[in-house]
């Protein structure tokens, strides 16, 4: 996986790749490009559609993000090097994604990561989403928990929209008028991240926006 370019005067003072060039090449045939893509959520839509149908069917129930931020199909090597990372426990990964992802130049008030339950992590020993931001020297605040032992991948769509929230959030700080980037490293259809921002909506935030690996 790790890779050592060639000494040049070209190279001498860039950071080197944790991947080669072949692997290097395959994550930039993953990036998305934004054509005929929901400017909410980035899901391929159809040309006479306002908004894709997940995002319909979400603002039906939830306030929208703003803007998903993500750079990467979940696809190709970049679903594999996430899965190898978070099923496999190949912590080493982290440091690929940590150079492939990069959050978006807005400064927001508070960055809040979307927790995974904690005997979840336990069993990993780490926390896919909080070791990549710790990797970029992110700060972050851990608002949010949850508890619930059911993956959302298990649920069906309408199982999923008829669950209660499976988030709880910390009281103590006052997020009045903030503006606030949820992270995540997947979005799939967007319920996991809605639930997660109601509880912030719930206490009067400004907006916010998503970030997640891929999608």
């Amino acid at each position: 996986m790790y890779y050592s370019e060639p000494l040049n005067a070209f190279t001498f003072y860039k950071k080197a790749s944790k991947l080669c060039d072949d692997c290097n090449h395959l994550w930039e045939v993953m990036k998305l490009k934004t054509t005929n893509r929901c400017a909410t959520c980035l899901k391929l839509r159809n040309e006479t559609e306002i908004l894709c149908s997940d995002c319909a069917e979400l603002a039906s129930k939830f306030k929208l993000m703003n803007k998903l931020y993500c750079h990467y199909r979940y696809d190709g090597i970049v679903k594999e090097m996430i899965q190898q990372y978070k099923f496999q426990r190949d912590v080493a990964i982290a440091e690929v994604i940590a150079e492939k992802v990069k959050l978006p130049h807005y400064k927001y008030d508070y960055i809040i990561p979307i927790p995974s339950p904690l005997f979840r992590d336990k069993e990993r020993t780490f926390n896919p989403v909080q070791l990549v931001l710790d990797i970029q020297k992110v700060k972050y605040y851990c608002l949010l928990a949850t508890h619930s032992h059911i993956k959302q991948s298990e649920l069906s769509k309408e199982k999923r929209m008829q669950r209660p929230n499976p988030f709880v959030m910390e009281q103590s700080v006052d997020l009045k008028g903030k503006c606030i980037l949820l992270i995540d490293d997947i979005y799939t259809t967007g319920l996991t991240v809605h639930n997660a921002a109601q509880l912030l909506l719930d206490r009067k935030i400004r907006k916010f926006d998503v970030f997640t690996f891929a999608r």
